[in-house]
């Protein structure tokens, strides 16, 4: 499959999930109000934020081993599955000692029945995201953006359905959140038992010791990295009302839209770099980089344009006050989208150190401006921080990918009248791939 297709793929999913997205964000806003949204919000991050810390780099290991050898998806599935119950199983009794001690304080808006979602959601969100990077690494990228897509349009669909019978609360949405998970692993259980023809119960210690290996240099970084992106809601949570947790979630999800380009790219990227096939080579990155950050900035400027309106159009006046932190955020959010692939190149060179560098250094950037401004500033001063975070991390990741590639700052930065004419180029393919693919839809109808 070409780096063109999986592009166009991987646009289309991330088309599909912006849009689910959006729709589920409008009825839960609508529904809960700013303080249901923010209690909702804290929950989904709880396991969202646990499931990579406590992964050990595997997933970023299978990608890499896998788009070298196929063979080793054999290995893979497998052992995914045996590292998924025993770490989950760890992560499930951390949650509940640490409920059982913040009860009454820190976790206090969460019931027992919210803290059961939560255990149940950590072990299904590790194995999809073990799973995930073995249809990943195996260059299945149309697959891997559907199991993507289930998720939202379990989510999207259940809350709508929920509120349209006047059931929707923090807990049934939350509820069917979980439901998302569980459903994403189910789809892609066939495809897994493919590989393994169905003999799950086997793994390969060895495989799961070079993984082990290949994950410990990106574990750290992928820790820091959740830090990075994460910290300022569990601290404005602990700082300010749910209110405001409501509020920047809703500033965070719209500029986070605009940043899904650079993950769209990056998913097709690093398989290619990886396994080396085609003639696609680590020359690619410096144009991939550039396009990215130019259609990046376009997005930005038109959610800066139309996000006010949006916001009073889809989320109501109580969301109001989202808008100055979104604006706040749209800078980070440009320059993030370019150190994604930057950091993409370095994990397909086999470097993942670069990674947990650039990231340990980040973290605590972010730690120092997040305990200093969001007491300030409230959830301002987090997406102050946020941006001056992402843009330190795009400067750290190329100065790690010039001193591997030797390329100058000018060519990950320039846009060119050559890239002018590949993105007209790719945009024709793309459109023609699309008019394809119905006409062989209709003529099958015939």
């Amino acid at each position: 499959m070409s780096f063109i297709r999986n592009s166009f793929l991987t646009l289309l999913g991330t088309i599909g999930r912006v849009v689910f997205s959006m729709v589920t964000q409008i009825i839960i806003s609508r529904v809960l109000g700013p303080v249901g949204k923010g209690l909702y919000t804290f929950l989904v991050q709880i396991p969202t934020v646990l499931v990579p810390l406590c992964s050990l780099g595997l997933n970023y290991a299978n990608t890499y081993y896998i788009a070298k050898d196929p063979e080793d998806g054999k290995k893979a599935v497998g052992s995914s599955l045996a590292m998924a119950i025993i770490l989950s199983g760890v992560m499930v009794v951390g949650v509940g000692v640490s409920y059982h001690f913040l009860k009454d304080g820190y976790m206090q808006a969460v019931t027992p029945v919210q803290l059961r979602l939560i255990l149940l959601a950590i072990p299904f969100g590790l194995l999809n995201l073990y799973w995930l990077s073995v249809l990943w690494g195996m260059d299945s990228i149309g697959k891997y953006n559907l199991a993507l897509m289930i998720q939202f349009i379990v989510l999207s669909v259940g809350v709508a359905v929920a509120a349209a019978f006047h059931r929707l609360t923090v807990t049934t949405g939350f509820g069917i959140w979980v439901a998302g998970n569980i459903l994403t692993t189910l789809y892609m259980l066939p495809d897994m038992a493919k590989i393994v023809r169905w003999r799950f119960h086997t793994f390969s210690t060895s495989y799961i010791r070079q993984t082990l290996s290949y994950g410990a240099k990106s574990y750290l970084a992928n820790v820091m990295m959740v830090i990075n992106y994460r910290l300022d809601l569990f601290i404005i949570t602990g700082f300010l009302p749910l209110s405001q947790v409501g509020l920047y979630a809703t500033a965070v999800t719209l500029a986070e839209m605009v940043g899904y380009l650079g993950n769209a790219v990056n998913t097709a990227l690093i398989p290619k770099l990886a396994s080396g096939k085609d003639s696609l080579t680590f020359s690619l990155t410096p144009k991939v980089t550039r396009l990215t950050l130019m259609l990046t900035l376009l997005a930005a400027l038109g959610m800066a344009l139309i996000a006010y309106p949006l916001i009073l159009l889809f989320f109501g006046a109580r969301f109001s006050g989202a808008f100055y932190p979104l604006l706040l955020l749209l800078p980070g959010i440009v320059a993030l989208s370019g150190s994604v692939v930057l950091s993409g190149d370095l994990m397909a060179r086999g470097k993942p150190i670069y990674s947990s560098y650039s990231s340990g250094i980040t973290v605590i950037l972010t730690l120092i401006l997040d305990f200093t401004l969001i007491p300030l500033w409230g959830i301002i001063g987090a997406s102050i921080a946020s941006s001056l975070v992402y843009l330190s991390l795009f400067a750290l990741n190329y100065a790690f990918y010039r001193r591997e590639s030797g390329e100058r700052l000018i060519t990950v930065l320039i846009f060119t009248r050559e890239d002018i004419r590949d993105m007209t180029s790719f945009i024709k393919q793309a459109s023609n791939k699309w008019v394809s693919t119905g006409r062989k839809g209709q003529d099958e109808d015939d």
